[in-house]
């Protein structure tokens, strides 16, 4: 069965990475023959958040968008299509209407509420061409609706889906593992934060903190910020790195605490707490804010902390910070947790199903029975190069 994935980044964008690409050796092991297209091509999406370059980031829209519609001819030759977020950031919901008007069925994936007005403050420009309304649009001509956490899958019910399914967004336990045994660093304890120059902000209110923190235990602890720059009043005892893929790993298993804060709004509560997870596969603990699907996956107190306000935001950090044997108890039930539900082991197989079941059947009534995993096979040797990340670059 040849399965074309439709995604909106190259493999450095960490939604597709996790939802889709990392899936795809096990996918093609069951026999699938599989090739992603991302939308953006490499060159734009390394402005792509950048202040500026507006007139180079409209003619890189333009060529990626020629090669988007060319996915058009390409999803003729392929059984399934599933499209992870949006085949095209901006407009309205043609392109899926045209993928239906051709016959062929495509599952949706998302894991952000994209049906929320919302865009980076760099592209502010663009953002009045994006259309959230057309989800609900999107998601009624799919034949199955994948939701990162159960806010997004009932968004989806509302919105007409005919079969929906809760899929969590989960790492690869074999390469998201604790630092090794003995290999402790030296320096300062480092409470860390990894994410994008998008999400940045959510760290501001944290600030105070920090300062307070700083100079209650001078030359023991230590910000790090990863992926992006905390704008503002530089701080003795923060640090901000770039984000790699090739860093990526090495980067948490430096960290000693993970922060995820967030405001609680309409956003947020579709955010599927991925960060935390991050940090619970490495064995540290997450603290983080109340928010969504933080408290599903967290058990306060238990597997991670989930501090209600400033004061205890600041009681918490202090408690890890002076409590080893504490962080080690934490962040061993955080990195179980993660093993036994949020692994790629865990969900490949419901991944597996809802494909199969959506080459197989349109519409299946709910509580129906999923299509059985499929059982062996080979991969199809005609399968093109599965991932076109860099075929879309100019």
């Amino acid at each position: 069965m040849k399965v074309l994935f439709l995604v909106p980044y190259p493999p450095q964008g960490a939604s597709n990475r996790f939802r889709v690409n990392q899936f795809v050796p096990r996918l093609e092991a069951a026999g699938l023959c599989c090739r992603i297209r991302p939308f953006y091509s490499e060159r734009l999406w390394r402005i792509l958040y950048r202040r500026g370059h507006v007139a180079t980031k409209l003619f890189h829209v333009l060529f990626c968008a020629f090669n988007r519609c060319l996915d058009l001819f390409r999803a003729l030759g392929s059984d399934l299509v599933l499209i992870h977020r949006e085949a095209f950031p901006v407009g309205p919901a043609w392109f899926e209407r045209l993928l239906r008007l051709t016959g062929r069925r495509y599952v949706y994936d998302f894991d952000d509420a994209l049906f929320l007005p919302n865009v980076a403050d760099s592209n502010r420009l663009f953002g009045r061409l994006k259309c959230p309304g057309k989800v609900a649009s999107i998601v009624r001509l799919s034949s199955i609706v994948l939701a990162g956490n159960e806010y997004l899958a009932e968004y989806a019910r509302r919105a007409g889906a005919c079969t929906v399914h809760v899929a969590p967004t989960v790492v690869d336990t074999g390469v998201f593992r604790p630092r090794e045994t003995g290999a402790e660093r030296q320096g300062p304890l480092v409470i860390g934060w990894i994410g994008s120059p998008t999400t940045v902000r959510y760290l501001e209110p944290l600030r105070p903190l920090m300062r307070s923190l700083l100079a209650r235990y001078p030359g023991r602890v230590e910000f790090r910020v990863v992926g992006a720059s905390l704008p503002g009043e530089p701080l003795p005892g923060l640090s901000c790195r770039p984000w790699s893929l090739e860093s990526e790993v090495r980067d948490l298993q430096e960290f000693d605490i993970g922060l995820m804060p967030m405001p609680e709004d309409e956003w947020t509560r579709g955010k599927c707490a991925f960060k935390a997870i991050e940090y619970m596969s490495v064995g540290i603990p997450a603290v983080c804010s109340p928010v969504g699907m933080n408290l599903s996956l967290i058990e306060d107190g238990v597997d991670g902390f989930l501090p209600q306000d400033p004061m205890q935001w600041e009681t918490t950090l202090a408690r890890l910070i002076e409590d080893p044997e504490l962080r080690g108890r934490i962040g061993g039930r955080a990195r179980a947790k993660v093993e036994r539900f949020y692994s790629v082991e865990r969900v490949f197989p419901l991944l597996l199903d809802t494909l199969l079941e959506a080459a197989g059947a349109v519409c299946r009534e709910p509580g129906a029975r999923a299509a059985q995993p499929f059982r062996g096979g080979r991969t199809d040797p005609s399968c093109p190069n599965r991932n076109d990340s860099t075929g879309a670059d100019e």
